[in-house]
C-alpha cells in the first residue's frame, strides 16, 4: 500500500501539532521517523494510519483520500496496518496469548490458525514461556514485546512502531530491533523514535522539528544536534 501525505496539517484545538507536511511512502519503505518530544512523530504515524484525520491537507492510501472513506471502508483497509503504540495497550484481564489472539479472532481468523500464529510470534519475541501470564506479572520490557507481538501476529503489510525502544534495556532493545527487521521483511516499516537507534539502521530518515518535516532522505546524524534556526 502506498501512503502519501499532502500539505498535511493536524490541529488539537488552537495548537498546530503537524504543519503542511508532504511525504510519500511507497510499498516496502523502511524508515525512521525522528524528532524531539512534541515534534509531531506520533501524530504523523497516526495520521498515515487513519487514526487521526487531517485538519487541512489530506492522506491517501493507494490514491484514496482517507478522510472521504466511510468508517467501514476505513476499518477494512486498516486491516493492512499493524501499530505498536508507546504504551503496551494490553488488556489486564487477558493472558499474553489471549491479548495477541484477540485482533486475529476479531478478523475472523479461525481459532486454531490464530493460536498457531500467536504462538509463533510469541516465540519470535522471546515470550513463549509467558504465553499464559497476565500482563500485571510482566516487566516493562516484556509488556513492550507483547504489544509488538500483537501487531505482528496480523502479518501487516504496513507496520508502524511508535517509540518501541522506550524504557527498554539495551539487550531487549536489540531483540526488538531484530524482530522488527525480520518480520518487516520486504513490507513497509516506519519506526518513530526521539533519536536514531543504533540497532535499527534504516536507510531513510523523516526528521521533524516543531511540527514540521525538515528532512526526508538519507540518514543525517548532524540534524539531531542542529539548532532550530539552522532547520528553519
Amino acid at each position: 500500500m502506498e501512503l502519501r501525505a499532502e500539505s498535511l496539517t493536524i490541529r488539537h484545538g488552537p495548537r498546530t501539532v503537524l504543519e503542511s507536511t508532504d511525504c510519500l511512502v511507497p510499498p516496502g519503505t523502511q524508515a525512521l521517523v525522528l524528532g524531539r518530544s512534541g515534534s509531531g512523530k506520533t501524530t504523523l504515524l497516526k495520521a498515515l494510519a487513519g487514526l487521526l484525520l487531517p485538519s487541512l491537507g489530506r492522506v491517501t492510501w493507494d490514491g484514496q483520500d482517507v478522510a472521504k472513506l466511510t468508517a467501514p471502508e476505513r476499518r477494512r483497509l486498516q486491516a493492512a496496518f499493524g501499530f505498536v503504540f508507546q504504551t503496551d495497550a494490553l488488556f489486564d484481564s487477558l493472558t499474553v496469548r489471549q491479548n495477541v489472539m484477540q485482533p486475529l479472532l476479531r478478523r475472523h481468523v479461525p481459532e486454531p490458525e490464530a493460536r498457531e500464529r500467536t504462538d509463533a510470534v510469541l516465540r519470535s519475541v522471546g515470550l513463549a514461556d509467558a504465553a499464559d501470564t497476565l500482563p500485571e506479572r510482566l516487566s516493562g520490557g516484556m509488556k513492550k514485546r507483547a504489544g509488538l507481538a500483537r501487531a505482528l501476529a496480523a502479518r501487516p503489510a504496513v507496520l508502524l512502531a511508535d517509540d518501541p525502544f522506550a524504557g527498554l534495556d539495551p539487550g531487549t532493545a536489540r531483540q526488538v530491533a531484530r524482530v522488527l527487521l525480520d518480520v518487516a521483511g520486504t513490507g513497509t516499516l516506519l519506526v518513530a523514535a526521539p533519536e536514531a537507534p543504533m540497532d535499527l539502521p534504516l536507510p531513510r530518515w523523516l526528521y521533524l522539528r516543531g511540527g514540521r518535516l525538515v528532512h526526508d532522505g538519507a540518514p543525517a546524524p548532524e540534524l539531531e544536534q542542529a539548532p532550530d534556526e539552522a532547520l528553519a
